[in-house]
């Protein structure tokens, strides 16, 4: 099965699933610092990209079966200081518009438990 993963940051999903025995064939994130551990790390590429913000022919060049990722969970989080004003859980929206017009068969969101209550 043909994996993507969003939000990878240095490869902990990216790790399990690929050695579960799936094939991770892409992976993006933003921050620059995590996209060059996991460069060091895997075979397959990482983008560096603004994922609330990109053409979604990147990932369907890809024909992924499973998307998986964790957009940023601070902003829902019940640790540290919680804040959704600052953009950052907007982030798990644009997770969710990927996966609907990509329409893979499965996807994976890891995040926190607090998101069920977030405002819309």
């Amino acid at each position: 099965m043909k994996v993507i993963d969003l939000f990878a940051g240095c490869g902990g999903l990216s790790l399990g699933f690929q050695n579960a025995g799936f094939e991770v064939v892409a992976a993006f994130d933003l921050w620059q610092a995590s996209c060059q551990v996991y460069a060091a790390n895997f075979n397959h590429s990482i983008s560096q990209v603004d994922i609330s913000d990109v053409d979604l022919n990147i990932f369907e060049q890809w024909k992924p079966d499973m998307i998986i990722g964790g957009p940023p969970c601070q902003d829902f989080s019940s640790a540290g200081k919680r804040d959704e004003t600052l953009g950052r859980a907007d982030l798990t929206l644009s997770y969710a518009k990927i996966v609907s017009e990509i329409r893979p068969q499965w996807f994976l969101m890891e995040n926190v438990e607090r998101i069920q209550k977030a405002a819309s």
